[in-house]
């Protein structure tokens, strides 16, 4: 918990109605009124169980699209590391001795 929440304890919710038992911090965003009724449209379509539930999902899956872009950026950036990819050949000539071992 952060300082300025660590007063606020009722903020914290533990959600019921699933097996998640995970804490719930509530919060309050402001995004286009357009996005918020498409979001509310899928909800009321089935598309997910809430509104909470859909924006959770949603931020979800940016923070794991943006995890992975930035793991592919180190990936591309070792890539054209001369360095790091000598170095990479001389451990792995190194290994190779050890590869007939079966280990």
């Amino acid at each position: 918990m952060n300082s300025q929440s660590a007063g606020a304890t009722n903020n914290l919710v533990v959600r019921r109605r699933r097996n998640d038992q995970s804490l719930r911090e509530k919060t309050s965003l402001s995004i286009r009124a357009d996005v918020l009724e498409s979001a509310k449209e899928i909800v009321q379509s089935g598309g997910a169980e809430n509104l909470s539930a859909f924006v959770e999902a949603a931020v979800q899956e940016k923070v794991r699209r943006t995890k992975r872009a930035a793991l592919y950026a180190s990936y591309e950036s070792a890539a054209n590391d001369v360095e790091f990819r000598n170095s990479m050949s001389d451990a792995t000539r190194e290994f190779s001795n050890s590869d007939a071992d079966g280990l």
